[in-house]
């Protein structure tokens, strides 16, 4: 073919015009000829003249560089400055990766806006990416990463997160910054215009002049707010102003909040973002439509934004949210700021070489450079005072000036140890070896600190006598030039577990093991992992990221033995390890390890192998878990003794076990850990929503839920007491999208018959009743698997199959035999390990082998209990109080009606005249179909006067009598057998009624001890509560203006409310929920009202103490403020209410204490706003107690009255037409009596005055 010889000045392409023609002259060409002469052209064009050939001398076996880099001068002040095209740890960009990296300068004396100007390598497409119109400052510095990610912000995971890798450029309102805020105190009977946020106050102009004045953040109950407000407060208003005096220099602006639950942030009156608000018109009574806690401050991108900041004053005004009065804490804490920005590039740099352009907005070439192969965190550049020189730098400097020295070509160097890192007997000699391109001296260190130029010079080998950590790299001058390299010795006698060991800068480990609140990638540092089998020779060795790991065992010193994580990464060497470290797990490589210390189970106190055995013991019941195996871990050379190797249950983890795919993967606080929580969400709306007594929503919650998968970690958790859960130590995971949650065990210390030393004689012992724990006690708050087991129970036939597979596990994997198996495998095999840490910590081994004996008795005996707490659980029956209690109710002008039982099961109805001088007994006719009664009646009436009893048969029917308001005592009262007309359950217990907008509901417990609801809107509805917590006493039913309220003592002794939103009812939804508030066992009939805008429960302590879950307070009461043993006493009664803490507040009712003999009632004057208990003591005596300012004040009405002594429970009314109280009871004398208060106590024997008005 024919050659055309074509010679172009570089300096001729250095106008658009001029490409255009070069463009347009190529055409002519033909295919092959054309690509020949445009990369002629490229290479010519950028001059590199000089040809290709390698330098002469470069040292055998390392790579060659190539010929150096050119670039032609650039035109104007924006110019190429550096570029580092192999970055492996130079610099990580926003999302914490090595991504090469381009640094613009703007070497002239004016600002300049980016705008218009494009990178390319090809010159065929000469805008490939843009840049944003950034405002780049005289003398300033852009980086620009050459990521291929295409984006000019930055990522979603920078700005939810305040990374301390990614500050804020610029500062705006500073963290802990003064702001102005305003809070209103309101109760349920606030109007409107009280709840309503003054007008314009999130604008510049609004007179702020009556907020008040403090730092940044804002709450209460979390202990460490700047700025207390009152605790139910659930809307706070907070105002900063702050000044502009010049535009900014980056756009990405950043709102930066830690709070809890909610809020809503405008800017300069502008909404921007909101996280949880109200559904509803927001005022001071709003409330969070989520949960949040606060702990880690979250970002959110208002780049968008950026258009409403002006010149001169701007305010941002935040409303602060929590989710009700009644919540335990409140959090907010903004900042307002800038980020660098951020710039992605759409095409990466070639490792191998190529050109890259600057193009500026008219089309031509503003600057250029053409490099060749790059070595690993070498960059390339060029010196300030020069236009063109590039060359390169040990040491990178993106973001400010290249000062130099400069290499006219990069330098390469390795390193090695000999002999290889390994087990050795005392004076080994150890020599490190280089092949460098240039002349260069190594440096070492021993204390795992990086070498630099003023290290120790390594010349002679070196010889050990103990276990020893080099780490070593080569220096040209004061510039380190090669990786830094590590190696382990280990002198001595070893165990027989492999041994991890960990070299970093001992400032990054400090970092690591004493920021205990540090969290996520930037809390990561860089090191070096050694893995030696037990034979001691070296099978792993490369970078990671080291980071802390766990909860409370994050505290500590420098000597606590604590958990961490490692990550693979290449950025530090291998992306993964592949070598088999966890021989247990199946896996043949790893990008992550967890590196478990055992915390509460560690070393001396703790048999260290109680969560291993936990795990394994899942496993054989055909669960996943996660593998887990042991070595002795050193870090820079110092033991930290023996460490439970484990995997880390991510994404990655359930596609090594289950395939390839994506998971959505929760753990513990319902954090994200992999996908995203809307499946999660989805599946707490169903289970809160949804009644699963009915077969068909139960096989749709076995479409959500591998309910095998998660019988099987219930069953696992209550048999071996993991006491630590299900609130804390859990996680679950599903296949996306469609894939049922699975459960895995975690941190299971707490099993396995742990006893925390700071729990003194109240341990948990292996005849604990776990089911205790979880229907009524520590299991506390809303956690989800918690709920998803109740609400299985709500199953009959679940509960017939959870019992079976209790019975099937307790035969294979629970059995004592397995249990010891892997006790046994555990303890042989750390057995050396522990033997070496206890000398070197000088503990006293005998305690390692009694915690092990506790282990093994606990799995000898803890099976047996399990099948008898089982079998006790769900064969639990409520039984009826027995109460001899009477009904009363006031009827149609001011009449009262007293409702009582004879002997023989018949109803009688006291009735007093208008103005109660005059009494009548008539016995109620009933039809022949209404049965005798038994039990405590009760009476209700509505709007027009009629008169209904309500009462359980003797064969537990539940049955309802109704009198019309015009009937006479000789008319028979209308019969319904509610039981057989809705084909609902019988009772076991008496029935409780409250009418709510003339509509009344019914609750009771059925035969099988479940809560059961009717209720009459013109037709008869029915539905069941929840199973458990399951009750042992009869169930009340009250209401509040905002939701219906059932109260009653669980089989446990736990005061418990079952709670459903009367919005929700409306709506025809009948989710209730519940509460429980186990500080302290109740005995007999807790009550519930409203007062002071808190629901506040009141109850008898049981006289009998039981020092076991759910009533374990004393490790609480030692460590925190507020969570106090109770010091009151016995069979008196007291009230319990939320006051911020997590357990209820207690309060003694009346001074003295009065011991109780029965069931208190609660009566409520409405024009008075005021709630009245009365009950009867162990005397007999009536005694009524009221809540005035802080105390209750007791009364013995009894004693004032000059009335007989009480033999059963008052039952009492406050007139709507008088105000009076009354309280009515069957004395000892056998007649009812009442006691009346109209400004004084009198007494009235009821049954006498009927008796006398008959003669």
């Amino acid at each position: 073919m024919d050659i055309l010889y074509c010679r172009f000045e570089a300096s001729g392409l250095n106008t658009g015009a001029g490409l255009r023609k070069l463009e347009s002259w190529i055409l002519v060409l033909g295919d092959a000829m054309r690509g020949l002469l445009v990369l002629l052209l490229i290479v010519g064009g950028a001059g590199c003249g000089d040809g290709l050939s390698l330098r002469d001398g470069d040292s055998a076996g390392l790579p060659t560089a190539g010929p150096p880099p050119t670039g032609a001068p650039p035109i104007g002040s924006l110019r190429l400055n550096e570029l580092v095209a192999s970055n492996r740890a130079d610099r990580l960009d926003d999302e914490g990766q090595s991504s090469d990296w381009i640094e613009i300068h703007n070497s002239g004396s004016q600002p300049l806006r980016l705008g218009g100007y494009h990178l390319t390598n090809d010159l065929k497409v000469l805008d490939k990416w843009a840049f944003p119109n950034n405002r780049i400052t005289a003398g300033g510095f852009q980086i620009v990463w050459m990521s291929g990610l295409d984006r000019v912000s930055a990522s979603s995971k920078t700005e939810k997160t305040s990374a301390v890798a990614m500050p804020f450029e610029t500062t705006l309102i500073e963290s802990g910054a003064d702001w102005k805020y305003l809070v209103r105190t309101l109760d349920e009977k606030a109007s409107k215009t009280e709840r309503k946020l003054p007008d314009g106050w999130a604008t510049v102009g609004f007179d702020d002049s009556e907020f008040a004045v403090g730092p940044a953040g804002f709450g209460f109950g979390d202990e460490d707010d700047a700025t207390e407000i009152p605790r139910g407060t659930t809307v706070v208003l907070t105002r900063r102003e702050f000044v502009l005096d010049e535009p900014l220099a980056s756009e990405s602006l950043v709102l930066q909040v830690d709070y809890d639950d909610g809020f809503i942030a405008y800017l300069n009156g502008t909404r921007v973002v909101a996280v949880n608000p109200p559904e509803t018109e927001l005022d001071f009574g709003s409330v969070a439509n989520g949960l949040r806690e606060a702990g880690l401050a979250e970002r959110f991108d208002l780049s968008r934004h950026f258009g409403l900041l002006r010149t001169g004053k701007n305010v941002l005004a935040i409303v602060g949210l929590n989710t009700s009065r009644g919540s335990s804490d409140m959090s907010l804490e903004p900042a307002l700021g800038t980020l660098p920005t951020i710039c992605h590039a759409n095409f990466r740099l070639k490792k191998s070489g190529e050109t890259l352009y600057l193009i500026a907005p008219d089309g031509n070439i503003a600057d250029q450079v053409r490099f060749p192969r790059q070595m690993v965190d070498q960059s390339l550049g060029r010196i300030a005072a020069t236009k063109s020189g590039w060359g390169y730098f040990l040491t990178p400097s993106p973001g400010r000036a290249n000062v130099g020295p400069q290499q006219s070509r990069p330098v390469t160097s390795r390193l090695w140890f000999d002999p290889e890192p390994g087990a050795f007997r005392p004076g080994i000699e150890v020599r490190i070896n280089q092949q460098s391109t240039v002349a260069a001296e190594i440096r070492f260190t021993n204390d795992g600190s990086d070498p630099d130029h003023s290290s120790p010079l390594f010349g002679d080998p070196v010889k050990i006598a103990e276990t020893s950590l080099f780490r070593a790299a080569a220096f040209v001058g004061k510039e380190r030039a090669s990786q830094v390299v590590s190696a382990t010795y280990l002198i001595g006698p070893r165990t027989t577990l492999p041994v991890m060991s960990i070299s970093m800068k001992p400032a990054d480990f400090l970092d690591v093991h004493l920021q205990s609140s540090a969290t996520g990638r930037s809390s990561e540092r860089p090191a070096f992992l050694e893995v030696f089998d037990p034979e001691g020779k070296r099978t792993v060795a490369t970078g990671f990221g080291l980071r802390l790991h766990g909860g409370a065992g994050r505290r500590g010193d420098l000597k606590t033995k604590k958990s961490y994580r490692t990550y693979f990464r290449k950025v530090y060497g291998q992306g993964r390890v592949d070598y088999p470290i966890i021989p247990e797990a199946g896996v043949a490589d790893f990008d992550k390890l967890v590196l478990r210390a055992n915390s509460n189970d560690r070393s001396p106190h703790g048999s260290n192998i109680r969560d291993q055995v936990i795990r394994d013991v899942h496993t054989d019941m055909g669960a996943l878990a996660a593998g887990g195996s042991w070595c002795v871990l050193l870090i820079n050379s110092a033991s930290r003794g023996v460490y439970n190797v484990t995997e880390r249950m991510d994404e990655e983890f359930f596609a090594s076990h289950l395939g390839p795919g994506a998971f959505d993967v929760m753990k513990t606080g319902d954090t994200v850990l992999s996908g995203n929580r809307k499946g999660w969400d989805d599946l707490r709306r169903f289970i809160e929503s949804t009644d699963f007594s009915d077969d068909a929503n139960f096989k749709e919650l076995a479409q959500r839920v591998d309910i095998e998968d998660f019988t099987s970690y219930i069953i696992v958790n209550l048999c071996l007491q993991n006491f630590d859960w299900p609130h804390n130590n859990w996680y679950a995971a599903r296949r996306v999208p469609d894939g049922k949650w699975i459960f895995l065990c975690w941190d299971s210390e707490w099993g396995l018959g742990y006893r925390h030393p700071g729990l003194g004689d109240a341990p948990y012992g292996v005849d604990v009743d776990p089911y205790a724990f979880m229907d009524s006690g520590g299991a506390y708050g809303r956690g989800l698997i918690r709920s998803v087991f109740l609400a299985l129970i709500d199953n009959p036939g679940y509960c017939e199959y959870y019992q079976k597979e209790v019975r099937r596990h307790l035969k294979g994997a629970l059995s004592i035999s397995n249990i010891m198996r892997h006790i046994h495998r555990h303890r042989d095999a750390i057995a050396s390990g522990i033997d070496t840490e206890f000398q070197a910590r000088r503990y006293d081994k005998k305690r390692w082998h009694k915690q092990l004996e506790e282990v093994e008795r606990f799995a000898r005996l803890c099976p047996g209990f399990f099948q008898k707490y089982t079998d006790e659980y769900f064969s639990h029956r409520d039984s009826a109080s027995g109460e001899e209690r009477v009904a009363m109710i006031e009827g149609v002008g001011g009449r009262r009606h007293v409702i009582y039982r004879t002997a023989k099961g018949q109803l009688h109805e006291l009735s007093s005249s208008i103005d109660g001088s005059g009494w009548s007994d008539e016995a109620i006719r009933i039809p022949a179909t209404a049965p005798p009664a038994t039990g405590r009646p009760s009476v209700y009436s509505l709007a027009g006067g009629d008169r209904h009893v309500l009462y359980r048969g003797t064969a537990g029917h539940l049955h309802e009598l109704l009198l019309p308001v015009d009937g006479g005592k000789d008319d028979v009262w209308q019969h319904t057998n509610l039981t057989s007309l809705l084909e609902q359950p019988v009772a076991r217990c008496d029935p409780s009624v409250s009418v709510v907008d003339g509509v009344p509901h019914i609750v009771y417990v059925d035969k099988l001890s479940r809560p059961r609801e009717f209720w009459f809107d013109g037709k008869w509805h029915h539905h069941p509560l929840p199973a458990a917590p399951r009750p042992a006493s009869d169930v009340v039913i009250s209401s509040t203006p905002s939701a219906f309220h059932v109260t009653y003592r669980s089989m446990f002794g736990v005061p418990c409310e079952q709670v459903l939103s009367r919005r929700a009812a409306a709506d025809g939804q009948r989710n209730w929920s519940h509460r429980i508030f186990h500080r302290l066992p109740a005995q007999g009939q807790p009550l519930g009202f409203n007062a002071g805008g808190k629901r506040r429960i009141v109850y008898r302590v049981a006289e009998k103490w039981p020092v076991r879950e759910p009533f374990v307070f004393r490790w609480h009461a030692r460590r925190q403020p507020g969570f106090r043993e109770y010091e009151g006493g016995r069979n008196t009664l007291v009230q319990a209410w939320n006051n911020g803490e997590r357990f209820h507040r207690l309060e003694s009712i009346g001074k003295p204490l009065r011991s109780v003999a029965g069931n208190p009632c609660v009566v409520y004057d409405a024009k008075g706003d005021q709630h009245y208990v009365a009950y009867r003591d162990a005397d007999g005596h009536i005694q009524e107690a009221n809540r005035n300012a802080d105390s209750w004040q007791l009364i013995d009405a009894t004693t004032l009255a000059g009335a007989p002594p009480a033999a059963a429970e008052p039952a009492g009314i406050v007139s709507a037409r008088t105000g009076s109280r009354y309280y009515v009871y069957l004395a000892r004398d056998g007649h009812l009596h009442e006691l009346c208060f109209d400004g004084s106590w009198t007494h009235r024997d009821l049954s006498a005055t009927v008796l006398a008005g008959s003669k």
